[in-house]
């Protein structure tokens, strides 16, 4: 079976329940020889590719897994929807020649959304009224602020700047509820390999649930580290020809592994562990603190896959033995 989309699913739970067994296939490693394009001489290319065993099976989680990459997938759709509204926002006050990010560091905190209601409001602005909305510690002065933001709203851009900000609040709070479900479901169904994947350095809540959400409490699906690698897309490329290696871009894989894996790699790259901080540093001298990064990534795959198929806690001051092949890293 082809995994298109969505629509590969409710097929695939019913030949499940009725004990076939399915071979879920990557279109991009089905594709038939260029030609007339049918939906039957596809289904024909399958069934051959299936006779020969040249059809290798993707990976499919098991139901408590899928729910919470469900979940996971789910967040990341509102975190991005909100990163837009946030960005469509930024571009009606450029637009207005309003300079508030030069005093508020962030307008979106309490200070922020207040000083952005006067807009919305449509209320002249005072320094009384500024003074009200400034909470905690804004160093700016009211008379700073009120310089900063003597620009021209259209009654068109006060419309998109509330929209936009309601947009904002209404993700904010969907993250919210989603990731209380998140905490609660992890609790009750992976707490001890929730546990073990927070040891590991550069890895925060999020990107752990991410992990257990897209590789499973286990890697048993996957037969080695580097098949685990190059599905969730750190794999270092490689090409071989007359003879001759090159290195090349990255493998394509997991999108949602690979972002938390990349998140995580940045952050552990430049923490105090010393296999890691040592890592970043090397690679980055090199010129590129992408490369860095990366490499950090795929040596913290290297590293989860240890402690997810021993079951053993990861040891600041003792690295987990992952490879000795430094440039496999």
């Amino acid at each position: 079976m082809e995994s298109t989309g969505q629509y590969w699913l409710p097929v695939f739970n019913i030949f499940t329940e009725a004990d076939f067994q399915i071979i879920l296939a990557n279109p991009q490693r089905i594709k038939n020889v260029p030609g007339r394009k049918t939906d039957m001489k596809d289904a024909e290319w399958i069934a051959q590719l299936g006779r020969c065993g040249l059809i290798q099976s993707s990976y499919i989680p098991d139901p408590e897994v899928m729910a919470l990459r469900l979940m996971t997938r789910r967040r990341l759709s509102y975190t991005q929807k909100r990163t837009q509204a946030k960005n469509e926002l930024h571009n009606i006050l450029q637009r207005a020649n309003i300079k508030l990010t030069g005093y508020l560091s962030d307008i979106f905190s309490k200070s922020g959304q207040s000083l952005l209601q006067l807009f919305i409001n449509g209320e002249v602005l005072t320094l009384e009224n500024i003074s009200d909305c400034l909470h905690g510690r804004v160093k700016a002065s009211p008379e700073d602020i009120r310089a900063a933001m003597d620009g021209k709203l259209s009654p068109v851009d006060r419309q998109l700047l509330d929209d936009s900000l309601d947009e904002y609040r209404f993700y904010t709070t969907k993250i919210g509820k989603i990731e209380t479900a998140i905490e609660h479901y992890i609790s009750e169904h992976f707490p001890d390999t929730y546990a073990l994947l927070m040891e590991i350095p550069g890895i925060k809540k999020q990107s752990a649930a991410v992990i257990l959400g897209e590789i499973g409490p286990d890697v048993e699906a996957f037969h080695t580290v580097g098949h685990l690698s190059s599905w969730a897309g750190v794999s270092p490329g490689s090409n071989e020809s007359a003879g001759k290696s090159s290195h090349s871009r990255t493998t394509r894989g997991n999108k949602y592994l690979k972002i938390a894996l990349i998140s995580s790699g940045g952050t552990a790259g430049r923490s105090k562990d010393a296999a890691f901080s040592a890592l970043y540093h090397r690679m980055a001298a090199r010129g590129s603190k992408m490369k860095a990064i990366v490499a950090c990534a795929h040596k913290l795959l290297r590293i989860i896959y240890k402690v997810l198929s021993d079951r053993v806690h990861y040891e600041t001051k003792k690295p987990l033995d992952c490879g000795h092949n430094p440039k496999a890293l």
